[in-house]
């Protein structure tokens, strides 16, 4: 890998260590509640209110691009346009449903048309687990946050690499979506959160196609949190066949963090992510493994400064394949004008031989306006 810039990398470091020091000088900091798991979010669970209900919901996040020396990447564009609904039509049955509109691949619409990112039910149908089945993000990584709350405008080489991507079979990236089943559940006790999911799927990411065999991909996780602190591990194992061949992948996440990075004063992230996919004859395999660190400070309420540093010795996803490495320092400013309404600043200095897109490897600068909303349609 590329010899990385010091002196950048000091002033990220020397900045993370600032951030994360802080809160051990106060008690209060580690007496905060645990946050659940964001499947909670996405399948509407315990939001029965004793009788049905559906929400509007959705976010809408236009942003500018500027990468240094590239005339033709000085654009405006979407993050993210997207709308749905969810709701619940018992005290064990909900649903979800969110649809794409904005113009920034992977996620949006081929024809400038509405597309389809998640459509679930879910059902409690015990104490210990509940099913949820239909297209959705399987807890696999960090990145099933929703996008209107992170710190950050893009996401990491390594996450786009490991889990938005899947050569196998597919003809675009998988936006982190599968179709297919899961089972999962959340425990709490004292102030401790233990949650679970095991899940089957197409392995096919958001294009739907029917299977014409019996291979499936399993993916499973566990995540554990307490007062500040929360750990996730989590496996994807899949095979296909082709060609008379049976080739499979497999991918490991770990991420794990102190504070929380939604609402808390100070936190702490960081994340690793491999994968090993085979391919057919003599098409070279996919074999990606990377990290990200990253700690954000909230002096204010109004105010939020964060830092990411990622690295990835990756698989090129776009050229030719082949290894290529890649570090990104990333430094952000939030300023929130309400709640979770607010105005990103991002500045990434790359070092990487990552893809070869002319401008691929240039510093960038983006800023984004996100606004996230919900509105209960029934009464």
């Amino acid at each position: 890998m590329k010899r990385c810039n010091k002196t950048v990398l000091a002033v990220g470091f020397l900045t993370l260590s600032g951030l994360v020091a802080a809160p051990a000088f106060s008690a209060d900091f580690f007496d905060q509640k645990p946050k659940k798991s964001w499947i909670n979010f996405f399948a509407h669970s315990g939001q029965w209110k004793g009788k049905p209900h559906v929400d509007m919901f959705g976010v809408i996040q236009p942003s500018y691009t500027n990468i240094e020396d590239v005339k033709i990447k000085d654009t405006f564009s979407f993050t993210r346009a997207r709308t749905g609904l969810r709701g619940s039509l018992t005290d064990t049955v909900s649903f979800f449903f969110l649809y794409e509109m904005g113009n920034s691949p992977p996620l949006g619409p081929t024809s400038g048309g509405m597309r389809m990112l998640d459509a679930l039910v879910n059902w409690k149908f015990s104490d210990v687990a509940n099913i949820r089945m239909g297209q959705f993000i399987p807890d696999f990584g960090h990145a099933i946050a929703p996008g209107a709350l992170v710190s950050w405008i893009d996401y990491t080489d390594i996450e786009k690499s490991v889990w938005f991507f899947n050569r196998q079979g597919d003809s675009e990236t998988t936006a982190a979506r599968e179709t297919g089943a899961a089972v999962w559940n959340e425990f709490s006790w004292d102030n401790s959160v233990l949650s679970y999911e095991l899940g089957v799927y197409n392995g096919a990411g958001l294009r739907q196609v029917e299977q014409t065999d019996d291979s499936k991909d399993i993916i499973a996780s566990v995540r554990y949190a307490t007062g500040p602190f929360h750990v996730k591990t989590a496996y994807w194992t899949g095979d296909r066949k082709t060609g008379g061949q049976t080739v499979g992948k497999k991918k490991w996440a770990v991420s794990g963090g102190i504070g929380d990075y939604v609402n808390g004063d100070y936190w702490l992230l960081g994340e690793y992510m491999s994968t090993e996919e085979k391919q057919p004859g003599s098409i070279p395999d996919v074999n990606s493994d990377g990290f990200y660190i990253a700690a954000g400070w909230r002096p204010t309420r109004k105010h939020q400064l964060a830092y990411r540093y990622s690295s990835c010795d990756c698989t090129d996803n776009v050229g030719p394949p082949g290894k290529r490495d890649s570090t990104v320092n990333t430094f952000t400013y939030t300023y929130f004008i309400k709640g979770n309404l607010k105005i990103l600043a991002q500045y990434d200095i790359r070092d990487d031989d990552l893809n070869v897109v002319p401008g691929a490897r240039s510093n960038a600068f983006r800023i984004m306006f996100s606004m996230p909303f919900s509105y209960r349609l029934t009464r």
